[in-house]
């Protein structure tokens, strides 16, 4: 129970990562096999052509994983921070605002037109 909670709990990032390190163990499992089977059979070597086609998928795999995904996540980010420093400026900016209010012996608008109809 607790691996299937822990496999739900994974991210998708590390979700990318094990499907690659997965494809790329396969991949090398198969071309040992494939590598022993061609050296045992002793004709002509072959085994390279295996490697050329499912090495470029192995490399577009990983240049995907690694470098594309990276590149979104990172874009993610910055644009959360980006968020969050207007959020916080906006923030500075209202309570700045209030503190001068404050400071300056004024009262709010509302309470001062509250205070002119009281006057009235």
């Amino acid at each position: 129970m607790d691996d299937l909670f822990e496999h739900a709990m994974e991210s998708e990032r590390d979700k990318a990562i094990n499907g690659f390190y997965t494809h790329f163990i396969i991949f090398l499992a198969v071309i040992a096999g494939l590598a022993i089977i061609n050296l045992i059979e002793g004709e002509h070597f072959w085994v390279q052509w295996v490697v050329l086609g499912w090495g470029a998928g192995i490399a577009l795999h990983a240049y995907k994983v690694f470098v594309v995904r990276a590149r979104e996540e990172h874009a993610k980010h910055e644009a959360f921070r980006a968020r969050e420093q207007r959020r916080m400026a906006a923030a500075s900016a209202a309570d700045a605002a209030a503190l001068a209010e404050a400071g300056t012996g004024q009262a709010p608008a509302d309470a001062a037109d509250d205070d002119q109809t009281r006057r009235l």
